[in-house]
């Protein structure tokens, strides 16, 4: 699947995925950047500080590197020459990364010329659907304070628009808690627009939760902060406590009550018979 630029960067060979990478087809690139495709040592290629992905997923590279080995490695990296005989990575850290777990001593590269291969970096990279909405915050932000982007003409390199540029820088302002779920993959890019319509924080916070425990969806979310707008904490927890009585009443097939308050309650089920007692035991002492 090939994507480009806005500004015509190319971005030449797509996603990066697990054992059905070598399944593309490298089609010839007309790029005045690229001096020559060629396979060098992994041991002269360095890591770009602006690789803008930070989670790398152990048991992805370990199948990356099994479809190496079998097959070999189809889809080259792209490089940039340094001084001497060494040269900085510019795209393709999964793949580097497989190929040095698959004992690979040589790779294919494409060598490309830049006047800023670390700007390049960042923007070779922001392309691919596989880095977590935080990473493409963090990359956005480090565009714009150390190569002097505006949000509009980040967008235009991109071909995005200027808002989807805000938005996603929005993403850095919602707090540690909620960026560690988005890190761990328990809350998407859908579920961070929504939870920055929240303007209270712990609420905010509060809410993220329930979407990891209950893995909401984002439709599902918009419904529960529309219905908690105007309302406290204690009206949001009631929405879950509303649920919890539907799932048991489903598990007893019986009336169920949950009583709350602060931090204690109580659970009431109400049976009107002895086997329904008996049914509440059973299912309680299996």
């Amino acid at each position: 699947m090939k994507k480009r630029l806005g500004r015509g960067l190319d971005a030449l060979f797509g996603d990066e995925y697990l054992g059905n990478e070598n399944e593309s087809t490298v089609e010839e690139v007309n790029d005045q950047n690229i001096e020559r495709i060629e396979e060098i040592d992994i041991d002269l290629i360095e890591l770009s500080e602006n690789q803008p992905r930070k989670i790398f997923n152990d048991e992805e590279i370990e199948e990356l590197a099994n479809s190496i080995k079998s097959v070999g490695l189809i889809q080259p990296i792209v490089v940039q020459k340094k001084d001497g005989n060494r040269y900085i990575l510019i795209a393709g850290e999964r793949r580097l990364r497989a190929c040095m777990l698959a004992g690979i001593k040589k790779v294919k590269c494409i060598i490309k010329k830049y006047e800023n291969p670390f700007e390049i970096a960042l923007i070779e990279n922001i392309q691919r659907k596989d880095l977590n909405p935080y990473e493409k915050a963090l990359a956005f932000k480090k565009l714009i304070e150390e190569f002097g982007y505006t949000q509009e003409k980040l967008g235009e390199r991109l071909g995005i628009s200027r808002a989807k540029v805000a938005n996603t820088l929005r993403i850095l302002n919602l707090g540690e808690d909620i960026i560690n779920l988005i890190i761990e993959g328990k809350i998407s890019e859908g579920h961070a627009k929504v939870l920055l319509s929240v303007d209270d924080e712990q609420k905010r916070n509060k809410l993220a939760q329930i979407v990891a425990e209950k893995n909401l969806s984002v439709r599902e979310l918009e419904k529960l902060v529309k219905s908690s707008d105007n309302k406290n904490e204690i009206e949001v927890e009631s929405e879950i406590i509303r649920e919890i009585e539907e799932n048991l009443m489903k598990l007893f097939g019986l009336k169920v009550k949950i009583q709350k308050k602060k931090n204690r309650g109580k659970i009431e089920i109400e049976f009107t018979s002895d086997e329904e007692l008996e049914k509440i035991i059973s299912i309680l002492m299996p």
